[in-house]
């Protein structure tokens, strides 16, 4: 094939792949600013119906216009590097604070405080009971990491357990894998709206000396943040040794802070009541499966340990201060007490800090109103002294929660790329594909954030649990087959009971998985057929938008460049766009048509 044909058809491809992504983004904005009509399932329609399914398709098929190229231009597969390498310079402790760091992350400073006024004592029930649950998944995640390790098998991480149980074609394999990659992205983009919070409304508004003085903090805190978040993203490798220290102190520091924090409160009978402590709601058990399901995004970071394990010492020595005794751990030891006492750690702090708050006069100090409100409780408890040490337990909460989930997000994008499901080449962005989708996630707010996050691990950790049967055989009908199975459906039941929560979450989850995997069928599928058959799904669709006729709101205001300004019939825009969809469709079809003609002429030739 001569050099400019192929220039021709990359220019075409590289026109279309534009275009398609301005209308996949212009198709996300319209189904955004319509949801409250689209998703009315009371008053649900035939034109309705025929309008979803429409804005589904140009969803999808203007994403699978962007990311599809012709045959001899598509990312190649590459061949695949090793998975990460071994540089084992981690001890018991500082494993131990990574653990905790990635569980006790900044949302506990919200979460507790308005669950605890919410559910009252239910809110610490749930708590013990995510806890015992995550106790239950790290066994499992131990007896299956032991099992292949045994078998000479190097495995990384819980989804990784899915892949070599059912293989890496499974779609069980997938879901596990994409809803940790959105869990973790969503959970990062959390950690960054309450820093923000923390910069822009929780410092400016409190009595910290000035305004000058709070707009140094506020610049410094963010370029702390900055700092660390560039050095444990770009030069971890470099920095691994000295990164753990840091960290090691955080985590020490923080929990000093919590725990010096709680037990000011505890001992402030000024400010106990018995109110909450002793307040039921309805339905208790009803309320526990699904509160148990809403905070568990305070429990899922004992995994993290496992992403580590390469980078764990075979020996580890732990000095007993008083006793004069020194234990010897091995790398399997240390993977399994840390995950435990990360656990045990961290949900100990979780549960006095949500009894404390129980026990505190917390409803009507406006609490409720409050950003940040663990701030608010060590203000009223403690004073501006507590108020100010809360402040760094928070910075310290979001450096150890935020990094380590943009790091497992990366991580979890770039391992579909190594297990062939998606481009190989593709895997060196995987960091920019999840920080891109972590900005958009942002502007979806907090609550949205918090559940999803936990409807898409507790679904990935369902998965990952049940594959243990997997290994009944060699493990035994307890550890393989009885326990795993307890577990994850223990898993899956609190998943479902966010749908209570959240139905929107739950259903737009389903809609994230679903679209992903129509993207990785669509890149494999590749073809001039395929292209064929999606052309003509789209012309089809077109027809039979141009005969509904439905009551949509627009875009917001947000247009693009060549459509009337101020257009009054919104559904005209979303014709106009299907009508471009068609047609970027069409021409993408004729491209690959010369595309393939050419190279059978060269078959021929050869």
């Amino acid at each position: 094939m001569d050099r400019r044909t192929v220039r021709e058809i990359y220019l075409g491809r590289l026109i279309i792949t534009v275009l398609s992504l301005a209308v996949f983004l212009f198709s996300i904005l319209f189904f955004v600013s319509n949801k409250s009509v689209l998703l009315n399932f009371n008053n649900m329609t035939i034109n309705k119906s025929l309008l979803i399914v429409s804005i589904m398709a140009m969803i999808f098929f203007s994403l699978y216009l962007t990311v599809s190229f012709p045959k001899s231009l598509r990312i190649k597969f590459s061949r695949p590097r090793i998975r990460g390498k071994p540089n084992p310079v981690y001890g018991f402790f500082i494993i131990l604070s990574i653990g905790i760091g990635s569980t006790l992350g900044s949302p506990l400073f919200i979460l507790i405080p308005e669950n605890a006024l919410q559910y009252g004592i239910i809110s610490t029930v749930s708590l013990l009971v995510a806890a015992i649950t995550s106790l239950f998944m790290a066994k499992v995640y131990f007896d299956v990491y032991e099992f292949h390790k045994n078998n000479g098998r190097d495995i990384v991480g819980g989804p990784a357990f899915v892949r070599e149980a059912y293989g890496v074609s499974s779609v069980r394999y997938f879901i596990s894998r994409i809803s940790m990659w959105v869990a973790n992205s969503a959970l990062s983009a959390y950690c960054v709206i309450i820093f923000f919070d923390l910069l822009l409304i929780v410092i400016p508004d409190s009595s910290i000396g000035g305004s000058l003085i709070s707009m140094v903090m506020v610049y410094a805190i963010l370029g702390l943040f900055v700092v660390w978040f560039i050095i444990n993203a770009f030069f971890e490798e470099r920095f691994l040794r000295s990164i753990g220290k840091v960290q090691l102190i955080m985590m020490i520091v923080m929990a000093v802070i919590l725990v010096a924090e709680e037990t000011v409160i505890l001992r402030t009978p000024a400010h106990l009541s018995t109110h909450l402590f002793f307040s039921f709601t309805g339905n208790w058990i009803e309320d526990i499966l699904i509160d148990t399901g809403y905070l568990f995004i305070l429990f899922f970071g004992f995994q993290e340990i496992m992403a580590f394990q390469r980078n764990i010492t075979d020996k580890s020595t732990i000095k007993i201060p008083g006793i004069k005794k020194t234990i010897v751990m091995d790398k399997d030891h240390v993977i399994k007490w840390s995950m435990i006492f990360t656990i045990i750690v961290s949900s100990s702090i979780n549960i006095i800090y949500s009894i404390a708050v129980l026990l505190t006069q917390s409803r009507g100090t406006g609490i409720e109103k409050s950003s940040i409100p663990a701030f608010l409780i060590a203000q009223m408890t403690g004073g501006e002294s507590w108020f100010l040490l809360m402040i760094i337990a928070f910075i310290i909460a979001t450096l150890t929660t935020f990094v380590p989930a943009f790091l497992a997000a990366s991580r979890h994008l770039k391992s579909l790329g190594e297990d062939r499901i998606f481009p190989y080449s593709l895997t060196k962005y995987s960091w920019l594909f999840t920080l891109v989708f972590i900005i958009l996630l942002v502007a979806s707010g907090e609550s949205f954030l918090l559940s999803i996050t936990d409807f898409m691990v507790l679904i990935s950790l369902g998965f990952i649990t049940i594959s243990g049967t997997h290994y009944r055989n060699e493990l035994g009908n307890v550890k393989g087959l009885l326990f795993p199975v307890m577990v994850g459906i223990l898993t899956f039941t609190f998943g479902a009971f966010n749908y209570f929560v959240d139905p929107v979450v739950v259903l737009f989850s389903i809609l994230i998985i679903s679209v992903a995997y129509l993207v990785h069928n669509l890149i494999n599928m590749d073809s001039v057929a395929l292209k064929l058959f999606t052309g003509s799904m789209l012309v089809m669709i077109l027809l039979t938008d141009m005969f509904i006729n439905i009551e949509v709101t627009g875009t917001s205001g947000i247009h693009f460049f060549f459509l009337k300004e101020g257009l009054k019939n919104t559904f005209d825009e979303f014709l106009l766009l299907m009508f471009s969809l068609v047609i970027l469709s069409i021409v993408d079809f004729m491209l690959e048509w010369r595309l393939s003609r050419k190279m059978n002429l060269l078959d021929i030739l050869q």
